[in-house]
């Protein structure tokens, strides 16, 4: 369990060193997007102009309806819905239609943006005023509350101010006369009513007084002044009740035509919206209305019934026909708000619901009217027994009667609907006017500045994780591993600049006068710097290669890479110096005959070389060449001939190879790239194995399995891979580059650190 555990722990640091390596390779990019984003929003923060927001509040108190307070009829209402209804008003555009005429005739409407023009000298027009008004203002009622919270945002605290103000009160007076205009339409038609029967007073009164001068009639008896009492009252009844019904109609008229300008898709025959429940409760509302009617008018006049069983049976008849009444209006309120109305405006239930409460009032008024027509027709009977001047006389008296209790009764509704809407009180109350702002809400400085670095360092290290996810080259040595290739050696970056810097100052020449030739020449670490870390490498890949199993002498072995500009010729010229230095008479062989550059390292003339003992024109001893390492020598290109590959292949390079092994101990062959030409190919079919240099950060995993396809076709055998150009610092972290500079520093290298991790790597 332990060995379990510890693994895991090793794996989990191992992953989150390889996280670390990543960011610390990308640190310039991840810094470059912190400034950019930092600076781009920096920007954008400094140069915005400011946006201001004021704020209101206002209270929705609730409101019983006129019918009730004036018929004495009401239905339940639902609060919440109230409060939609306003948000929906105060976001309306007739709201903010009235917010512009209000703001057009204010002190300070030259103050105020909206009627300014813009920069090309453009005034906004009426429409996009309104819509600017609209854009800018938010409304959000308050949880668990009647308090509605207006929000209006601007260029100015002034301006946020003075327009949230202006929408506040607007939405108070709008609101009052959506609440009077109820009160106007009612009254207008009480007015009309009481008129007509005004007139018809005048009349029927001036008729009977005729009536009695011509007949010499003065008086009836007592028992028909009694029938044409009754027969008044219930014909009075019954014509207020139409008056009424007449009412309730054209009051559901009116809530039609709004319901039919908020909510398109509802029929326009709103009364067909209902359900089985509903049906049948207004039906037994109208039963129960119509037998109260009829109790009421004719079994009160039985002089045999108690008057206490009489009242008794009264107020049962009346608490029954309220029990229904509640349940009517609960059934209503439940399909304004069910899925049966598809409302896209939550204003519309209310009015739904006000017009179901209408429909359900008629038809009890229309109930009331058939019993009422009922007692009247059977009191008209019981008058046409009279004789024919009694009869006459008391028509006419019945006639005054019915049209003084109508007027009576149209005169009290009248000044009762006057007197409910004079102390009618406003349901908007203004709780808190808007004040100015002392602070801009936009832009918020910090935040931005904030927000600005938390997003450049995202987007930093997010382009540095997706780069490391897109790069497909070989960054460490375990990818190596992972595809089947032993590391011979890991080879740190030659630091050839600095280096040709130091050997041109140590040669009297002034560092910037290092040549192409010198630059060359200091890739020869291993010889001019051999206490470096670098050459330390090189012999490190020098003792894997000497435990293979291989002959002891006569070694004959291939250096290549997959792809050009590796460093194969570098890490060839440096493991045969660290081969000489160990007193291996070595043998440099150039058979890069493409683009030789052994030559130009050692500073030697490539003019008679491998070339020209292929072509018969020089033996062997005549192309070996001495170098400047003691036991190492180089036979270089020879002029380049047209056709390389031939050349290689040909028996001559047999006979060289078996020369070369029979007069020293380890023979190095430099090639093309494995997979630019088939010289590599063709050459290690000849000799003992090879050697594969990859470049670190630049050789693709591709081009690697390329080429050990193409070696694994002529069954070369590959002796290891040498990762080549290995930034200590990029590739392996601090740690790594702590150790080597501090082995740097034990051996009294010279160089300064910086200098050699920022050089440039050399193939």
């Amino acid at each position: 369990m332990e060995n379990l555990n510890g693994s895991f722990e090793n794996e989990q640091q191992v992953e989150l060193q390889d996280y670390l390596r990543i960011l610390y390779r990308g640190r310039w990019i991840i810094l470059l997007s912190f400034l950019v984003v930092l600076v781009a929003t920096a920007v954008f923060t400094f140069t915005t102009d400011p946006v201001y927001e004021a704020k209101a509040t206002v209270m929705v108190e609730e409101d019983k309806s006129f019918q009730e307070e004036i018929f004495n009829v009401g239905y339940v209402a639902s609060q919440s819905t109230a409060i939609n209804n306003q948000i929906e008003i105060l976001k309306s555009r007739s709201l903010a239609d009235r917010v512009i005429l209000a703001l057009e005739t204010a002190p300070h409407r030259d103050s105020l943006t909206i009627f300014q023009p813009n920069s090309n000298g453009i005034y906004l027009t009426k429409r996009q005023q309104v819509n600017w008004v609209m854009r800018h203002l938010v409304v959000n009622p308050k949880p668990d509350s009647d308090v509605i919270e207006i929000t209006f945002s601007a260029g100015s605290a002034f301006e946020a101010a003075e327009i949230c103000n202006a929408i506040a009160n607007s939405f108070q007076r709008l609101n009052k006369e959506f609440k009077l205009s109820d009160f106007k339409e009612l009254r207008l038609f009480l007015e009309n009513q009481l008129n007509k029967k005004s007139e018809e007073l005048k009349k029927s009164e001036e008729v009977l007084k005729l009536y009695q001068e011509d007949e010499k009639l003065v008086s009836l008896d007592d028992h028909t002044k009694e029938l044409i009492n009754h027969l008044s009252k219930a014909q009075a009844e019954l014509e207020t009740s139409v008056i009424t019904l007449e009412a309730d109609q054209e009051q559901k008229h009116n809530l039609e035509r709004q319901l039919d300008e908020r909510k398109e898709l509802l029929s326009e025959e709103v009364s067909q919206v209902s359900s089985p429940v509903l049906v049948q409760l207004q039906q037994d509302y109208a039963r129960m209305v119509s037998e109260k009617v009829k109790y009421e008018s004719l079994i009160a006049q039985e002089r045999s019934i108690d008057p206490k069983v009489y009242q008794l049976e009264l107020q049962n008849q009346a608490n029954r026909i309220r029990a229904v009444q509640r349940r009517l209006e609960e059934e209503a309120q439940r399909i304004a708000n069910s899925s049966m109305v598809s409302d896209p405006l939550a204003v519309a239930q209310e009015l739904l619901q006000s017009i179901l409460a209408v429909e359900t009032r008629i038809q009890g008024h229309s109930a009331k009217i058939n019993a009422l027509r009922e007692v009247v027709s059977q009191y008209e009977r019981e008058l046409e027994l009279l004789p024919g001047q009694g009869l006459a006389l008391a028509r006419l008296e019945r006639q005054v009667k019915v049209d003084q209790n109508i007027y009576i009764l149209l005169t009290q509704k009248l000044e009762e609907t006057k007197i409910t809407a004079a102390g009618q009180k406003e349901i908007i109350r203004v709780m808190d006017s808007a004040i100015e702002p002392q602070n801009p809400v936009s832009p918020q400085k910090r935040r931005n500045l904030l927000l600005g670095a938390i997003l450049g360092l995202g987007l930093g290290i997010g382009i540095t994780f997706l780069l490391e996810f897109l790069d497909d080259s070989i960054k460490n040595p375990d990818i190596l591993e992972k595809m089947g290739f032993p590391i011979l050696a890991i080879i740190p970056e030659i630091p050839s600049k600095e280096l040709a810097k130091s050997i041109s100052a140590t040669n009297g020449h002034h560092p910037k006068e290092f040549n192409m030739s010198q630059e060359f020449e200091s890739r020869l670490i291993t010889h001019l710097d051999p206490k470096s870390p670098v050459s330390e490498a090189y012999r490190t890949l020098r003792t894997n290669i000497q435990f293979q199993n291989m002959k002891k002498n006569g070694t004959a072995l291939l250096v290549t890479s997959s792809t050009p500009k590796e460093g194969k010729s570098t890490t060839f010229s440096n493991l045969a110096i660290t081969m000489a230095q160990m007193g291996t008479k070595t043998l440099l062989v150039d058979t890069d005959l493409r683009r030789p550059v052994v030559h130009s390292i050692f500073k030697l003339n490539k003019d008679k070389g491998i070339t020209n003992f292929l072509a018969g024109k020089s033996d062997f001893n005549e192309i070996v060449k001495p170098s400047l390492i003691d036991n190492l020598f180089v036979v270089t290109s020879g002029p380049l001939p047209p056709n390389p590959s031939e050349l290689l292949a040909s028996d001559d390079m047999d006979r060289f190879i078996e020369k070369a092994r029979s007069e020293f101990d380890l023979i190095l062959f430099d090639s093309p790239p494995v997979i630019a030409v088939t010289d590599a190919a063709i050459l290690t079919t000849k000799l003992d194995g090879t050697i594969l240099v990859i470049k670190a950060h630049q050789t693709q995993k591709n081009a690697i399995q390329r080429a050990k396809m193409l070696m694994d076709n002529v069954n070369a055998q590959i002796v290891g891979c040498v990762l080549n150009s290995v930034n200590i610092q990029k590739a392996y972290g601090s740690s790594y580059y702590y150790y080597y500079y501090h082995y740097y520093s034990y051996y009294g290298h010279d160089l300064k650190r910086s200098k050699f991790s920022s050089s440039k790597p050399y193939s």
